[in-house]
């Protein structure tokens, strides 16, 4: 289930994402999913953390004072034109997509009740870590996708006319199985080598990712940190692991692949052009330098 259940100024949310307003922001008071059973109640930029039993009775309760359903083109329907404020009721189950008319005063006690309920915020840290879960590998085989091993950089909350250009080098390391086959782009004193492995290793590098994922890192990494995850399955499947150890798990079985050495492409020469009176090859000239002849 995917919910948005919102207390909304309209004259902020506008002016907050209108190109007048500058970055786009979200000041809705709103309890979210953020990720598959995982709830988060907003006010504003301080944020907490909701059990999903809790949320899901919270959703039941909101859904019984509900008055009636849109298009789901909120806040942008005739209706809603001169207020200020109102509840944006969003509730997607499977391909089943609701959409919810409430009173929104009613709506903001109920947000303001759950708060009461909630604890303390969450720092930036606990934040990271709630939102992004490690979940389980699935009992016998699985679909291995990536093994990454690279710096993390927070992204910059940057109007995109403004942001550099510059892109900084992430000294990346990846064990990718795709397609049948087992690459590996290897990062190493400023340079990266390509590596195939043999398909044949697979159960081998998936017995290995096990035991590394018996023992997960934090979703919370410094800026300029280390970072390394494991991707499998669906989009969800994504646990986060032990820098060291992950680079060391990449580095042995590039060691047991072979090097691919890219051929650099060859310098094409510059064209030739030849004199139609005496056949001299002659270039980038108006005249022949041998028999004076008019090329151009």
């Amino acid at each position: 289930m995917s919910v948005y259940i919102a207390y909304r100024d309209l004259v902020r949310h506008f002016m907050d994402n209108s190109m007048m307003g500058g970055v786009p922001q979200n000041n809705d008071i709103r309890l979210a999913t953020a990720g598959t059973g995982v709830y988060l109640l907003s006010f504003g930029n301080v944020n907490y953390a909701v059990t999903d039993e809790r949320a899901e009775q919270f959703v039941k309760d909101v859904l019984a004072k509900c008055t009636g359903k849109n298009r789901g083109l909120f806040p942008f329907v005739r209706e809603y034109n001169g207020k200020k404020t109102a509840a944006v009721v969003e509730v997607h189950e499977g391909s089943d997509y609701g959409y919810y008319d409430m009173d929104d005063e009613v709506l903001l006690k109920m947000l303001e009740d759950l708060k009461g309920e909630s604890g303390e915020p969450l720092d930036e840290k606990a934040l990271i870590n709630y939102c992004y879960p490690n979940p389980k590998l699935p009992e016998g085989d699985f679909d291995l996708k990536y093994v990454y091993h690279q710096i993390y950089y927070k992204p910059v909350n940057t109007p995109a006319s403004v942001i550099q250009s510059y892109v900084p080098d992430k000294k990346t390391s990846a064990l990718c199985v795709e397609d049948g086959k087992v690459v590996i782009n290897l990062y190493d004193n400023g340079t990266v080598t390509d590596h195939e492995v043999p398909y044949e290793l697979v159960p081998e590098i998936k017995d290995r990712v096990r035991e590394l994922c018996k023992d997960p890192a934090d979703a919370y990494v410094d800026n300029g940190a280390w970072e390394a995850y494991v991707r499998f399955g669906s989009a969800d499947g994504r646990i986060f692991t032990d820098p060291e150890k992950t680079m060391a798990l990449i580095r042995e079985f590039a060691s047991k692949g072979t090097q691919v050495i890219k051929e650099p492409e060859p310098v094409k020469s510059a064209p030739v052009d030849v004199c139609p009176v005496c056949g001299t090859s002659v270039a980038g000239s108006k005249y022949c330098q041998f028999c004076g002849a008019k090329l151009i």
